[in-house]
């Protein structure tokens, strides 16, 4: 580290947090460090949080650091006050309002935006953004009552006072609910200001659901067909009577626009049938509650797009994405949904949910098309899906939560690059089914899996191939009874670290690796046989709660040596017997059987002796029944 030029330091301290990974406790390390950390002004100029509230020490460094690096600090950004600051309001809003001098960006939804705190603002002169979304739920705000009145809305004084006191000012959010002045007014105002960006929306936080006003959709209409139409970069609105035809003249506009978010537009105002949204300068777009009845087929032509979210279309059949950066697509509640066509070139991620007709042979196609798609996730309901291997797929992490488990066949994943599985069931978590759930099968392959989870209350078998896998699990513990699942084949040519079955009825358990860890099996009953072959040695097979049925079990074992045998709770279990091989297990009528091994006391911890070559370690608790292992011999 001594060796470190301060290029390559600095470079490396600016992925250090301020708050949450406290950079001020590594300047200590050395006087070179202290002096970086200390005297950089670039690793203090961006002093972002994050929407979730800051422990006690977490308050007490942020005070620290606004107040220390106050010269440097020149972007503030927090998503809401109450939630990251909660009592502590008062004291970060004097020290941003009368402490911050050379502050450049306030980009703070619920910053309680009085005249008097605005005209009291020290760095105003500084300041090239800010957000005005303003404030207007009072009703658990004790704080409020400190300052000269309460704060509401934002009107004409406050937008004088950023002409006067911000000659600047460059960016400017402002949430049109909470406005109060005339259409003409707002206008006058914005024509001096003579902004670069202008960013609206219909309420003062993301995750509000207001309204529009009267007033509000008045000075909307206002903006849209004024002048500064053309610098509007965001919108953000909710509850909006607009149709198709408005849709794309907004969009056409708009020419500066890069984020658009609208909600529960109007039915009555749109064509039916084939609709067409263009836009050259959108990356971000979010429709929610499209009307429904009306929009068969949507194309979307969008060259920037990086982020497209649709839900809530229940009629739409065809739908088409355009644009080569896109990255991120989000599809919900589109029921009808049977054509799926995206033309981008870097799509990372893709979530389906409840998109029934949408089969499972488009997906495939989707991803093939797609090949740096490496997180899909899919929701609902789903008969067979297959993906079939092809070498250039990049998919990594696959999650499939599954609504309806009366509908599910086969899952069959072909896939090299898959390295997290999760296939899950969201069935009634009381108890049992009232209809007889059918049997599934899962096919899985790939080379490196981290970690496959498999949660459905009925399988006829589950196939896993690979070469590493790090965790399995296979768990039905939210039935009553334990779930029945026909024949378990896990086969992995290096490693298997852990492999975890709970409330399971197995027939049958091939479990193959080079090597193996950890081999659980909980609550569970081994009708057949279970199966072990490693190359080297097995480190642990635990067996816990075994069913009441479970008084024998076969145990096939292929391996150098098994280092310990855990039995817990198995209350009715008596001999587990030890084969080499298929072929033994097939002839066990005809041969011997010698007690090799005899638990003396329970609880204690035994070295077997005639088996020692094989099992290491056994350890039996609260098995009273339990009279050793058994290995067959020939007359």
């Amino acid at each position: 580290m001594e060796n470190l030029p301060n290029e390559l330091l600095l470079t490396i301290f600016g992925f250090v947090h301020p708050v949450y990974d406290v950079i001020v406790r590594i300047s200590p390390v050395c006087h070179r460090w202290n002096e970086i950390i200390h005297k950089t002004p670039s690793l203090w100029e961006h002093f972002h949080l994050q929407l979730a509230e800051l422990t006690k020490q977490e308050r007490e460094i942020t005070f620290r650091c606004l107040r220390k690096f106050n010269t440097f600090i020149k972007c503030i950004r927090v998503p809401a006050l109450d939630v990251v600051f909660g009592d502590d309001n008062l004291l970060f809003i004097h020290i941003v309002t009368l402490e911050m001098t050379n502050i450049s960006c306030l980009d703070i939804p619920s910053f309680p935006w009085s005249l008097q705190q605005l005209l009291a603002l020290k760095g105003a002169k500084n300041l090239k953004v800010i957000n005005l979304y303003g404030f207007s739920d009072l009703s658990n705000i004790q704080w409020t009552h400190s300052l000269y009145h309460q704060v509401s809305f934002i009107n004409q004084g406050h937008l004088q006072l950023l002409k006067e006191k911000c000659p600047q000012l460059k960016v400017l959010k402002l949430s049109v609910n909470m406005l109060r002045l005339p259409g003409n007014a707002l206008i006058n105002i914005l024509d001096d200001l003579k902004l670069k960006d202008l960013q609206i929306s219909a309420y003062n936080n993301s995750e509000s659901i207001i309204r529009m006003s009267h007033n509000g959709l008045k000075l909307l209409k206002s903006l849209l067909t004024s002048n500064h139409a053309s610098v509007i970069s965001k919108l953000d609105l909710h509850y909006v009577s607009i149709g198709h035809k408005e849709l794309r003249l907004l969009l056409k506009l708009l020419s500066s626009l890069r984020y658009l978010k609208l909600r529960f537009l109007d039915i009555f105002r749109c064509i039916t049938g084939y609709q067409y949204l263009e836009s050259k300068s959108l990356e971000y777009l979010e429709l929610d509650n499209l009307p429904a009845q009306h929009i068969l087929n949507l194309k979307c032509s969008m060259p920037k797009l990086r982020r497209f979210m649709l839900s809530g279309c229940s009629s739409l059949r065809c739908l088409q994405v355009v644009s080569s950066l896109l990255q991120d697509l989000h599809l919900n509640f589109l029921p009808s949904l049977r054509s799926l066509h995206i033309t981008a070139t870097s799509l990372k991620q893709m979530e389906l949910g409840h998109c029934e007709l949408l089969m499972s042979e488009t997906i495939d196609k989707v991803l093939k098309k797609n090949i740096k798609i490496q997180n899909c996730t899919i929701t609902g309901r789903l008969k067979i899906f297959k993906l079939s291997r092809n070498e250039d797929v990049r998919l990594t992490n696959l999650r499939m939560w599954m609504t309806d488990i009366f509908q599910i066949q086969r899952i069959e994943v072909h896939c090299p690059t898959l390295q997290l599985f999760h296939l899950c069931s969201h069935h009634d978590p009381d108890g049992d089914f009232a209809l007889p759930v059918p049997e599934a099968c899962i096919d899985l392959q790939c080379t490196d899996l981290v970690e496959a989870l498999v949660d459905l209350p009925r399988l006829t078998s589950v196939s896993i191939n690979c070469r590493t896998m790090s965790n399995l699990m296979l768990n039905v513990e939210k039935q009553t009874t334990a779930a029945r699942c026909g024949v378990i084949r896990i086969a992995a040519e290096e490693t298997l670290s852990n492999f975890t079955v709970v409330n399971c009825i197995l027939n049958r358990v091939e479990i193959s690796a080079g090597k193996i860890g950890r081999l659980d099996f909980i609550k569970c009953r081994i009708k057949g046989v279970l199966k072990v072959e490693s190359e080297s040695y097995v480190g642990l097979i635990c067996l816990q709660d075994m069913e009441e049925s479970q008084k024998n079990m076969d145990l096939i074992t292929s391996c150098y040596e098994i280092k310990e045998l855990i039995l817990e709770e198995c209350f009715w279990l008596r001999t587990i017997t030890l084969f080499a091989n298929e072929r033994q297990l097939c002839r066990s009528s005809l041969m011997s059987w010698t007690e090799s091994y005899v638990v003396q006391e329970p609880q204690r911890e035994d070295r077997c002796s005639n088996v020692e070559s094989l099992v290491k370690v056994i350890k039996a608790e609260n098995c009273p029944f339990f009279t050793g292992l058994l290995i067959p011999s020939f007359h």
